[in-house]
């Protein structure tokens, strides 16, 4: 018994070096400016999947981030729901903040990210709120893809709320 509890667990440590330790991405982000100018995180997690926490980072220019600008946590007891919008300065009932400023630079590099009560996080990109000023129409939400090897870089899709919604479903392999 004992020689297949320690063969499970190199079985388990070799599986994780081959797939670089990172968690499975269990779903998708994108950002849009709600009729205020307020930075709003769009979210569509994959089947049975859903936010505990969302945070905004301040992004470092190549990719990283350097500090927690936005901290938000979801209140006990409310349910996650598949796909959400939040107001990430003013949350709506059903989230706790724990951090943030008064007002976020349309000039500097962000990166939104979250993560279900497991650890999974959705697919998160870099993005300046400039991006998203003088958007119309139904195709406003921004999204990122990374494309290329090395000297790729990401590269910047407007989505309808539909089109969002189709976007999260290359993202979700179940």
């Amino acid at each position: 018994m004992r020689r297949a509890g320690t063969l499970g667990l190199i079985c388990a440590l070799v599986l994780a070096g081959l797939t670089g330790c990172s968690p499975v991405t269990e779903g998708a982000v994108g950002v849009r400016l709600d009729a205020d100018g307020q930075l709003v995180g769009v979210f569509d997690w994959c089947r049975g999947k859903g936010s505990a926490d969302i945070t905004l980072y301040l992004g470092d220019g190549d990719g990283g981030v350097t500090e927690k600008v936005i901290e938000l946590d979801r209140d006990p007891g409310h349910r996650a729901r598949t796909a959400e919008e939040v107001v990430l300065l003013n949350p709506a009932t059903g989230w706790q903040t724990k951090l943030a400023p008064p007002t976020l630079d349309d000039d500097k590099v962000y990166d939104l990210r979250s993560w279900n009560s497991g650890g999974g996080p959705v697919e998160d990109f870099p993005f300046r709120i400039s991006e998203l000023r003088g958007r119309s129409g139904s195709a406003v939400i921004l999204t990122k893809r990374w494309e290329g090897e090395e000297n790729g870089g990401y590269v910047a899709t407007f989505h309808t709320l539909e089109g969002f919604a189709r976007y999260a479903d290359t993202v979700c392999d179940d």
